[in-house]
This record gives structure tokens, C-alpha cells and sequence, in this order.
């Protein structure tokens, strides 16, 4: 059983707006919207967990509508401390004892249920307990997307699996040389980005 673990508790202050960034809006739809619509359409994902803080309570009230008629869908409140932090919270509890737990930012309004599951299936062949997935810097580059964090030649996604309650596993590193995994929306620049990446069709990024 697959459960994702949508991260949407961030200040997101380098937005520099007053709304809270899972709402912000491309053509009509909150980015955190996109993903777990994406969510939704992947054939490997059996439950939906939306973590949500003190700075995020719009975003509360919006996914708990989202869901409310599904009952593999909750919404979980965390402290608000950071990234790093908030998910620690969250795997220490019970909930997530030996569940396959796929993790992704409420910030990559380019994913698919596609692309999610073909990381999935990736998963699955590996074995490791975990899996990081990245992509290549020059990707960035191509597209002109500012990264948020290089390591070495790839950059983290924003989507990893993990099992269980440990945040410490052994992993394994999938490159994927895809836009959709690269475009975390952290800037009004990257949104700038997205409208021309959006008016783009898939074939062709």
C-alpha cells in the first residue's frame, strides 16, 4: 500500500505574496490542487495525507473540501518548524508504521499521476528502502529555472519514497530528466516560467 504525504505547510515567503502558496493560482487551479489531482489519477497511489501547519490554515480548509467525500483522503496538522521537521513529526506517529510512503511538495503543478507512477514502479524494482529522486542541473539551465539547491550535478524534485517511520534509510538515486519534476514553484520568477512552460504542449518540453 502507497500512502502520499503531500508537504503543504511552508511559509512560501519568497513568494512574496499574501496568499498562502499551495493556493496560488495558474489558470484558475491552486497549485496544490494540480498535485493531488495528480495524485488522484495515479493507479498506484491507495491514500492521500495532506500536511498542513499554523502558516498554511486557507490551505487546510481547502484540501479537507478536496477530500471530503474520499476516506483514503485526511488532512494532518503540523508545527510548522520547517520542512525537515514537520515530516520527522509525522513519521513519528503510529499512522505510518511499514506504509510505503511517497512524499512531494504541494509546489509542482507540472506532475502527473504518469510521472508519479512511473517513479513508483521504479521503486519497486529497487532494493532499497528508500529512493531520492533528482534532476540533472543542465535541465535547469535549458529552461531557465533558477534551482533552489544543487548537489553536485542534480537537483533534489521534491518527490521521495520512503518506508516506514525511519528517516534515515539507505537510498537509492533516480535521475529523471523531466521538467515536471524540476518546476517548484518558490518564486514569482518560477511562475513566470510555468505560464511559458504551460502554453508549451508535454511533446514538445
Amino acid at each position: 500500500m502507497v500512502m502520499a504525504l503531500v508537504m503543504a505547510g511552508g511559509k512560501g515567503t519568497r513568494m512574496n505574496s499574501n496568499l498562502e502558496k499551495p493556493l496560488i493560482k495558474f489558470r484558475g487551479k491552486s497549485l496544490v490542487s494540480y498535485v493531488l489531482d495528480a495524485l488522484n489519477d495515479s493507479s498506484m497511489v491507495d491514500k492521500i495525507l495532506v500536511a498542513t501547519s499554523p502558516h498554511t490554515p486557507r490551505t487546510a480548509r481547502h484540501v479537507k473540501d478536496y477530500g471530503a467525500d474520499d476516506p483514503n483522503f485526511h488532512v494532518f496538522e503540523t508545527p510548522g518548524q520547517g520542512y525537515i521537521e514537520d515530516l520527522s513529526y509525522l513519521l513519528s506517529k503510529d499512522d505510518f508504521k511499514d506504509e510505503v510512503i511517497l512524499t512531494i511538495t504541494a509546489d509542482l503543478p507540472l506532475i502527473s499521476g504518469k510521472i508519479i507512477d512511473q517513479v513508483l514502479e521504479e521503486y519497486q524494482n529497487s532494493s532499497k528502502p528508500a529512493m531520492s529522486v533528482v534532476v540533472p542541473v543542465e535541465l535547469f539551465h535549458e529552461h531557465g529555472i533558477q534551482p533552489s539547491l544543487v548537489l553536485g550535478k542534480v537537483v533534489p524534485s521534491g518527490l521521495n519514497i520512503l518506508r516506514g517511520k525511519d528517516t534515515e534509510q539507505d537510498e537509492e538515486v533516480l535521475v529523471l530528466g523531466k521538467i515536471e519534476l524540476a518546476l517548484n514553484i518558490n518564486s514569482p520568477e518560477d511562475i513566470i516560467c510555468l505560464e511559458k512552460l504551460g502554453a508549451t504542449p508535454a511533446g514538445d518540453r
